[in-house]
C-alpha cells in the first residue's frame, strides 16, 4: 500500500510559511526583551559590546542558542525530506522512523559501559545508533515493499522499545545519567560557541552533498525498472540518500538532543505549498525547519521566563507534532482499498483443549513464581514460605493482583480493537487510547484534590473514549484505513509526551509522581485499589459473550456486517465504550505503555483461538501472565533497583512485536 498527497490544496496552506516567519520574529523579539530588558536596537548593540554578566548572557547564551536552533532545524528538516523522498512516504522522519531513539540508546549504552569510546565523538556513536535502527526498520519494511503502514509502525515500535530500554537504564544508573537526560529532552541552552561551529560545518557538509546529488536522486521518483533502464542503480541511490539523512540526524541529535517532529514538519510545509523538485524541496525544507525550531525554542524561552523554570524545546515540538500528524492524515489517500485482516476472520478452533491447558499452566506458574520466588535483604534468591511470605505479602499480593487485572483488561481491549478495526496492529497503546486515558486521569488529578480511585477511572474512561471517537471521526472517510488509524494514535501519543514534559517543567510535586506512574510502576499499590481494578476485570468477562457476534462479523467488513442485521453505530459505540473503560482502568495501574494489549491477541490467535469469545479469553490469560511476569522480573532482576512493570512488559514484548511485523510484511508482499 502506498500513499500520495492530494493535489488540491486549501488556500490557507500557502500562508503557512508567512505565519511561521512572523511567529519566529515575534517570539524572538519577546525572548530578546526578556533577556536584555529592552527592545531598543541601539541599547542592545551597546550591551553586546559592553562587559559584564548581562553581556555574557547575551553573546554567549541567547545569540548562539538562536543560531543553533536555525542550524539544527535545517539539518533535521533536510534529513526528513531525504527520508520521505527515498521511501516515498510523507510520514517518514527521524522521529517516526525511530532513528532518534536509536541514537539516544547508543549514546546511553556508550556512556555507561564504554565511556572511553566517547573520545571518537558523540556524533559517530549517534550515527552508529541511527544506522543500526535504520537498517532494522528498512529491512523489515522492504518485505512489504516499503508500505507506509509497515514503515511507520515499525519505526514507532522500535522507537518506543529504545525509549523503554533507555528509561530502564536511567532507573538503574540514575546518578550517572542526569546530564544525558537533560540533553535528551531537547534543550538548546548554550554557554558559548564551541558546539555551534562544528555542528554548522557537519550539517553544511551533509546538505551540500544532498543538494549536489539531487538530480540523480530524482531517479527514485521512478520505479526500479525505469530507473535501471536509464542507467541508475536504485539500491545505491536509496542507500546513499538514507546515509546522508542518518548523518544529518546523528550530528544534530548528538549536539542538541532529541527534538521531535521538526524533520516531519519542514518537508510537510514544503509539500503543502506545492514545491516538487528535490533540490528545491531540500532547500525549502531546511528553511522551514530552521524557522520552525527557532520559533519553538524562542516560544520556550518566553514560556520559561513566565514559569520561572526550564521548559525543553523538545516538549513544545512534541505538542506541535501531534496536530501536524492529524493534518497529514487528512492529506493522505490510499491507492488501494482499506485492508481487512484475514487473520481475524473466524475459523474452526484448533486444539483448544491443549491450548487452554498450556495457557492455564503458564498463568499459574507465573503467579506461583511471583508469589513464592524472591530475594532476601542481601539479594540472594530464595523460596519464600510461611513466615517470609507473610512478611512480604502485604506488599507483594496487591501488585500480583493488580498486574493480573491490568494484563487481562489490556488484552481484552486489544482483542476488541483489533477485531473491530480489522487491523492486526491495533491496540490501546498503538492507537493512543492509553495516552488519552492518561490525559483524562491527569486532568482529574490536577483539577481535584485527592480524587478517589473510581473518580480517576471515570476521568481516564472519558479520555480514552474521546480519543477513540476522535480517531474514528478522523479516519471515517478512508473507511478506517489501518495506516490512518495508527498515525492518529501516534499523534495522540506525541501530545501526551509533550503534555507530561510541560507538567514536569512546571515544578508541581504531583508531576514527579506522574512521571513514575507513566512508566507503569505498581510500587505502593494496596489491596483496596487492586481489588477495585480486579472487580473491573472480572466484570468484563461476562460481557464478552454479548459482544462475540459483533466481534466475529466486524473483521469481514462493514457491508457484510450490516447485511447480517448489525447496527454499525450502536455496535461500534458499545465496543468503543467497553474498550475505553478497560483501557482506563488498566492505564491507571501500569501507565500508557506496556504492549500487552497489542501482543496478547496475536499470541492467542497463534495458539489456535480464532472465534471471538475464545480469542478474547485466551488473550486475557496471556495478558495476565505477561504482566505478572513483567512485574516479577522488574522487581527481581536488578534488585534492589526496580524496573516498573509497564516498562518491563514493553522490553519483553518488543522483540516479539518485531517478529510479528516481519510476518505482516511477508503477508503484505
Amino acid at each position: 500500500m502506498t500513499a500520495t498527497v492530494l493535489n488540491k490544496r486549501p488556500a490557507y496552506q500557502g500562508a503557512i510559511p508567512t505565519v511561521l516567519f512572523i511567529a519566529a520574529i515575534v517570539l524572538s523579539t519577546l525572548s530578546l526583551q526578556i533577556e536584555t530588558g529592552s527592545l531598543n536596537p541601539i541599547a542592545i548593540l551597546d550591551l553586546a559590546f559592553a562587559s559584564g554578566t548581562q553581556t555574557l548572557l547575551l553573546t554567549h547564551g541567547w545569540v548562539p542558542r538562536f543560531v543553533i536552533a536555525l542550524v539544527a532545524g535545517a539539518g533535521l528538516a533536510t534529513a526528513g525530506a531525504l527520508f520521505q523522498h527515498t521511501l516515498k512516504n510523507p510520514l517518514a522522519s527521524p522521529s517516526t522512523l525511530g532513528l532518534a531513539g536509536g541514537a539516544k540508546l547508543f549514546l546511553t549504552l556508550t556512556t555507561l559501559y564504554m565511556p572511553g569510546a566517547l573520545e571518537i565523538g558523540q556524533d559517530i556513536i549517534a550515527l552508529l545508533g541511527a544506522l543500526a535502527v535504520g537498517a532494522l526498520v528498512f529491512a523489515l519494511a522492504r518485505r512489504s515493499g516499503f508500505s507506509p503502514l509497515v514503515v511507520i509502525l515499525t519505526g514507532m515500535i522500535i522507537a518506543l522499545y529504545c525509549g523503554a530500554v533507555t528509561t530502564a537504564l536511567a532507573i538503574i544508573h540514575h546518578e550517572w545519567l542526569k546530564s544525558l537526560f537533560i540533553w535528551g529532552s531537547g534543550d538548546l541552552t548554550q554557554d558559548g560557541w564551541y558546539i555551534l561551529g562544528p555542528l554548522t560545518i557537519k550539517i553544511a557538509f551533509g546538505m551540500i552533498i544532498a543538494i549536489i546529488l539531487a538530480r540523480p536522486l530524482e531517479m527514485l521518483n521512478l520505479n526500479d525498472h525505469q530507473a535501471t533502464a536509464l542507467g541508475a542503480s536504485p539500491a545505491r541511490l536509496r542507500m546513499l540518500c538514507l546515509l546522508i539523512g542518518c548523518w544529518l540526524t546523528a550530528v544534530t541529535i548528538a549536539a542538541v538532543g532529541i527534538v521531535g517532529f521538526v524533520g516531519l514538519a519542514g518537508p510537510a510545509i514544503t509539500r503543502m505549498i506545492g514545491i516538487r523538485r528535490l533540490r528545491h524541496k531540500l532547500i525549502a525544507s531546511a528553511l522551514f525547519g530552521a524557522l520552525l525550531l527557532c520559533a519553538a525554542d524562542q516560544g520556550v524561552q518566553v514560556l520559561s521566563g513566565h514559569l520561572g523554570t526550564l521548559v525543553p524545546a523538545g516538549a513544545l515540538t512534541g505538542v506541535f507534532g501531534g496536530p501536524l500528524l492529524i493534518i497529514l492524515i487528512r492529506q493522505l489517500r490510499a491507492n488501494s482499498p482499506p485492508s481487512r485482516s484475514t487473520t481475524a476472520i473466524p475459523t474452526k478452533d484448533r486444539s483448544l483443549r491443549q491450548s487452554r491447558m498450556i495457557l492455564g499452566t503458564c498463568v499459574l506458574l507465573a503467579i506461583a513464581g511471583a508469589i513464592f520466588i524472591g530475594r532476601d535483604v542481601n539479594g540472594f534468591w530464595q523460596l519464600q514460605w510461611t513466615n517470609d511470605l507473610q512478611t512480604v505479602w502485604p506488599w507483594r499480593g496487591p501488585r500480583i493482583l493488580g498486574a493480573i487485572a491490568a494484563g487481562t483488561m489490556l488484552a481484552i481491549a486489544g482483542t476488541v480493537l483489533q477485531r473491530m478495526t480489522a487491523n492486526p496492529m491495533a491496540s490501546p497503546e498503538s492507537l493512543g487510547v492509553s495516552a488519552g486515558a492518561a490525559i483524562g486521569m491527569i486532568a482529574i488529578i490536577f483539577a481535584i484534590d485527592a480524587p478517589s480511585t473510581w473518580l480517576q477511572i471515570s476521568g481516564a474512561t472519558i479520555g480514552a473514549f474521546v480519543t477513540l471517537v476522535a480517531i474514528f471521526v478522523l479516519t471515517r472517510k478512508s473507511g478506517y484505513a489501518p495506516e490512518r488509524i495508527l498515525i492518529a494514535g501516534i499523534a495522540i501519543g506525541a501530545l501526551f509526551d509533550g503534555f507530561i514534559a510541560f507538567l514536569m517543567a512546571g515544578g508541581d510535586p504531583r508531576a514527579a509522581r506522574l512521571l513514575a506512574w507513566s512508566s507503569g510502576s505498581t510500587y505502593g499499590l494496596g489491596f483496596d485499589r487492586a481489588t477495585i481494578l480486579a472487580i473491573v476485570a472480572v466484570t468484563a468477562l461476562p460481557i464478552l459473550p454479548a459482544l462475540a457476534r459483533w466481534l466475529n462479523l466486524f473483521p469481514l467488513g462493514p457491508i457484510t456486517t450490516k447485511s447480517m442485521g448489525v447496527d454499525l453505530s450502536v455496535s461500534r459505540g458499545s465496543m468503543l465504550l467497553f474498550a475505553a473503560i478497560l483501557t482506563a482502568a488498566a492505564t491507571l495501574l501500569v501507565g500508557p505503555l506496556s504492549f500487552a494489549g497489542l501482543i496478547a491477541p496475536h499470541l492467542a490467535r497463534l495458539a489456535g483461538f480464532r472465534h471471538a469469545l475464545s480469542h478474547s479469553i485466551g488473550a486475557a490469560f496471556i495478558g495476565a501472565a505477561l504482566m505478572v511476569s513483567a512485574d516479577w522480573l522488574g522487581r527481581m532482576l536488578f534488585f534492589p533497583w526496580e524496573i516498573p512493570a509497564g516498562l518491563m512488559a514493553a522490553i519483553i514484548a518488543g522483540p516479539v512485536l518485531v517478529w510479528l511485523l516481519m510476518r505482516i510484511g511477508q503477508t503484505s508482499s
